[in-house]
């Protein structure tokens, strides 16, 4: 991530839900010293609850989560998100941007584009692989069970990390998943919608440090906001 630049003020936000994320977007680019120009894309826009419905994980499907823009929760077949990325990114015209921000943390195959693309993905696994070399035990905390089984790929032991899952966009059982996980060293909260006040509460019941993915993401992309573009 830290061999991207971005020379330019413009950024496209890319949701696999819907657009505007306003649990998400205001937080992060508060965050930032500068003001940059958005535009906020979801892959889900445009579909009614039961399009949508159309779309959920069959057979064992590998899922996804994400937010509907009335606060609801969505889980999608992460092959049918694909398809979706697919065709939103063709939609983005790299004349009017500088760069891409995804905002989700799950392995997206279809995020590609001539501008640079910057994934929560990437950065979880630098935060991962950090924390395997310094043998940290670390606890991921998924928005669904399904997607555990994801995340255990990131080890080789079963010692290496424990796993918990709890939505942000749905019944509150953070401190059910803080207490799962209270022997590990370090929880990362994997998925863009958990939020500081989630992570607190997740801290409290496991009382062990605790991060989301949001944090981290925001940490690495601004440091490459205040790089200079080369010439």
């Amino acid at each position: 991530m830290s061999m991207k630049k971005i020379n330019g003020k413009r950024l496209a936000l890319v949701t696999i839900g819907q657009a505007p994320r306003v649990d998400i977007t205001p937080d992060m680019m508060s965050g930032f010293e500068t003001e940059y120009d958005i535009t906020e894309f979801g892959a889900l826009d445009g579909l009614t609850k039961e399009e949508v419905a159309e779309l959920a994980p069959k057979n064992g499907e590998a899922c996804l989560v994400s937010r509907m823009t009335d606060g609801s929760e969505v889980v999608c077949s992460a092959e049918e998100i694909e398809k979706r990325l697919e065709t939103l990114f063709k939609k983005i015209d790299p004349e009017k941007f500088d760069a891409i921000l995804m905002l989700c943390s799950g392995k997206l195959d279809a995020a590609v584009h001539t501008l640079p693309v910057f994934s929560p993905y990437d950065t979880l696994s630098a935060e991962i692989d950090e924390r395997r070399a310094a043998k940290n035990m670390v606890g991921v905390i998924s928005p669904h069970a399904d997607q555990i089984g994801k995340m255990q790929e990131h080890f080789t032991s079963e010692d290496e990390a424990r796993f918990a899952s709890a939505s942000p966009y749905a019944v509150d059982e953070f401190a059910k998943a803080g207490e799962t996980l209270k022997e590990t060293d370090v929880i990362i909260m994997n998925c863009m919608g958990f939020d500081s006040a989630m992570a607190a509460k997740v801290e409290a019941a496991a009382n062990v440090p605790t991060m989301t993915v949001r944090q981290l993401f925001m940490k690495h992309v601004g440091q490459t906001l205040r790089q200079k573009a080369p010439a």
